[in-house]
């Protein structure tokens, strides 16, 4: 098997993490797996989506690549350019328990996480919570759309207004005029939803695990016990992250998005 004498590279991506790891089996990363021979080993690409058990949907996997033990000669490997997807067609014997890895790639303006209403209480259980991150809050023209944003997150204004303590919203009808009046306590909410998401996801492990790594949403290997952030290989959790409202195709499907901090 060739080999490289370099202990560390850069990665552009993933298929270019799969090819120089699977180049050079005595690259550090591969000391990380404890695998007394890791000969047969090698990196795959995860390829499509996976059911998330917290939804029952399929989507995007916390992992995308893992390790398998395969049965392959080495003419078959070069022939392959040391690269390998699920679509590959090798003789896969078993993958690797707990060798998925997330490659977030430096310099990058990734997501960490898109949280749909049922994920976002399967995490939080708290629905008001969700619709008070993801209300529309900057353009009056636009407040209508919280009637839907509400109903997307199973609440009614009743409810919302208890919550936040904002009992002007109360009264809140289909017909109802919005104004700068609004704008000021949607915005006031907004702010406050996102803190409290951050603080409670900060103060509990099983979410970050959830978000990070999709422990408990996906089944091995599709979730990530391994983190690749700037070129080195961890379980430790960066919780520089900041909340905001995402996509909801016009308060319909409302989503919040969790990012890193520059």
């Amino acid at each position: 098997m060739i080999k490289k004498n370099r202990a560390t590279d850069g990665f552009e991506n993933e298929k270019d993490f799969i090819i120089k790891l699977n180049m050079n089996k005595d690259h550090k990363f591969w000391q990380s797996f404890e695998l007394k021979d890791n000969s047969k080993y090698y990196f795959i690409k995860v390829e499509g989506l996976k059911l998330c058990k917290s939804t029952n949907k399929a989507i995007l996997p916390k992992s995308d690549v893992y390790i398998c033990k395969i049965n392959i000669d080495e003419q078959d490997v070069l022939k392959q350019k040391f690269y390998f997807d699920e679509k590959s067609k090798i003789d896969i014997i078993e993958y690797l328990k707990n060798s998925g890895v997330s490659i977030k790639m430096r310099n990058t303006n990734y997501q960490i996480d898109k949280c749909s209403i049922k994920k976002f209480v399967a995490r939080f259980k708290d629905k008001e919570l969700f619709a008070g991150a993801t209300i529309y809050s900057q353009n009056t023209n636009d407040f209508k759309k919280n009637h839907k944003v509400l109903k997307a997150s199973n609440t009614t204004w009743k409810e919302f207004a208890n919550y936040f303590n904002e009992q002007s919203l109360d009264n809140i009808k289909d017909e109802t005029v919005f104004d700068d009046s609004h704008k000021l306590i949607f915005k006031r909410i907004q702010k406050i939803s996102y803190k409290q998401i951050k603080t409670k996801t900060l103060n509990n492990e099983k979410i970050l695990n959830s978000l990070f790594k999709g422990q408990d949403d996906f089944s091995d290997p599709y979730y990530a016990t391994w983190l690749l952030s700037n070129d080195e290989l961890t379980k430790n959790i960066n919780i520089d992250f900041y909340v905001t409202k995402g996509s909801s195709n016009g308060g319909m499907n409302p989503t919040v998005v969790f990012k890193p901090l520059k």
